[in-house]
């Protein structure tokens, strides 16, 4: 899974950056070191709760990303 870059929006339901770049870099660790304690669930992105502010990361593309992020997950979780 690519690094996403998210497009910076003056918006008042975009995400703020500093805790969608914390949830990049654990998914990033998670997706690299499969079954090592601290990682990510695919339940746990499925309830992320991220801050929204007015200008931040576009909500739409963010909440696409942890879609995916939650399905590829979910389906190593499988096994």
């Amino acid at each position: 899974m690519a690094y996403p870059m998210f497009p910076l929006v003056s918006a008042p339901a975009s995400y703020m950056p500093v805790p969608v770049d914390l949830v990049l870099r654990l998914a990033s660790f998670t997706l690299a070191h499969p079954g090592e304690p601290g990682g990510l669930t695919a339940d746990e992105v499925r309830h992320l709760n991220l801050p929204c502010g007015s200008y931040g990361y576009e909500s739409e593309a963010v909440d696409a990303w942890l879609d995916e992020l939650a399905e590829q997950l979910g389906k190593r979780q499988l096994f």
